[in-house]
């Protein structure tokens, strides 16, 4: 019988290569695969559902026909035998091809998650570390109560023997908002009921929906009730939550707290006093005569908080004066000092005042306004009744909607 003829090597990759060879009739047929680097060889056998072929680094038959090096030269013949036949065929040289890395997964960006930050995406509110709506597993189906009227509280009064009542001043109560929430993950479920177990202080909500309080808005409220249906959908993975919020301060404040500096433009103790001119200031205004404008973008007024920390020196008695539509309002106090790195804080809408944190409500002048920002832009004048130049006062407050 003649010689055999070269095998032929196709379909090569990094682990695996196709080989091919004539095929005798009545012979048996083994393929020799050598590592030219190594000389370590493996054998294969015949393909059963290609015959005339052999898949060589696919494990073979017995398992003994380990995946091919990847860049690596090899070596391939095969052995035919038979009646009257045992020979080789020529060898025939093939490199297999470098091992790629597995391709890159697409970035689909972060899961559906309510442990997922809260960024003031629209659509989306957070409390107590909870991510609510849009990217979390917490859906919120309904939000009801944030552009309703709270309850008002009325001081009108009846009249006797007469119809009608003696008009009051009307105050509003608290505002009550309900939250409708769908939690789509039972592991995430205990988290949502612990943050939202009823009791505690008052804490953060912050939403941000088109439309409302300029879009990006909080209140301070409490959890007063939660409900959980237990029903056929919740036990399919629905489960629907409805938690009753309390919020004592029934307005809605900007997510973001603004601040202005104003700073006493002529200090008491600087200013001259003869020649005397007419009018006389005999030092019950105030020596500033302009100061940074305080913008409230909301639509109802809202309280400031005013921190005065001297840098330099002492200052005796500081007073502020609101300026707004032509109408003063002025905050004094007497024989009160503040020395340097001392902090001053009056908080306007608790009616308090701290010096390093100990009150001073009994040195506020009985005069005194605790006054509120109004809507749009007002002027806040800081004066001291003595005191070094550059003295200064923070401003610190939010917009408010009701």
């Amino acid at each position: 019988m003649g010689a055999l003829s070269p095998p032929f090597v196709s379909d090569v990759t990094a682990h695996t290569a196709r080989v091919f060879y004539t095929k005798t009739a009545g012979a048996w047929t083994d393929i020799e695969t050598t590592n030219v680097l190594t000389g370590k060889a493996h054998y294969d056998a015949e393909d059963p559902d290609w015959p005339g072929t052999a898949l060589v680094g696919s494990g073979g038959p017995l398992g003994d026909d380990p995946p091919l090096e990847p860049d690596t030269e090899y070596r391939v013949r095969y052995h035919s035998t038979g009646p009257g036949l045992d020979a080789w065929s020529p060898p025939v040289v093939f490199r297999t091809l470098p091992d790629l890395p597995p391709p890159a997964l697409p970035d689909i960006g972060p899961q559906p998650s309510a442990s997922n930050p809260y960024t003031g995406q629209p659509w989306t509110a957070t409390w107590g570390g909870l991510l609510l709506g849009e990217d979390s597993t917490i859906v919120l189906e309904e939000v009801a109560g944030l552009l309703d009227a709270p309850d008002v509280r009325s001081s009108d009064a009846e009249l006797l023997q007469r119809d009608g009542l003696t008009p009051g001043t009307d105050y509003m109560g608290a505002r009550t908002v309900t939250l409708t929430m769908l939690a789509l993950d039972d592991h995430e479920l205990p988290d949502l009921l612990a943050a939202f177990a009823p009791g505690g202080p008052e804490r953060p909500f912050e939403f941000a929906f088109p439309g409302v309080a300029a879009g990006r808005s909080r209140i301070m409220a409490r959890v007063r009730k939660r409900a959980v249906t237990i029903d056929r959908d919740f036990h399919a993975g629905r489960r629907r939550v409805t938690v009753e919020l309390l919020a004592t301060d029934p307005r809605l404040y900007s997510a973001d707290e603004a601040r202005a500096r104003v700073a006493v433009a002529i200090p008491r103790g600087g200013r001259p006093i003869f020649p005397l001119t007419f009018p006389f200031d005999m030092g019950n205004g105030p020596a500033t005569r302009s100061a940074p404008d305080i913008d409230n973008r909301g639509s109802v007024e809202t309280w400031p908080t005013i921190r005065i920390t001297p840098a330099t020196g002492e200052i005796r008695d500081p007073s502020l004066t609101l300026v707004h539509g032509g109408v003063r309002q002025r905050f004094a106090v007497r024989g009160l000092r503040v020395g340097r790195g001392d902090a001053l804080v009056i908080d306007m809408g608790r009616r308090r005042i701290t010096l390093n944190g100990a009150s001073r409500f009994g040195q506020v002048d009985p005069g005194s306004a605790w006054f509120a920002l109004p809507p749009g832009a007002s002027t806040l004048q800081l004066d001291v009744l003595e005191g070094p130049d550059g003295v200064t006062a923070d401003v610190l407050w939010r917009s408010a909607w009701m």
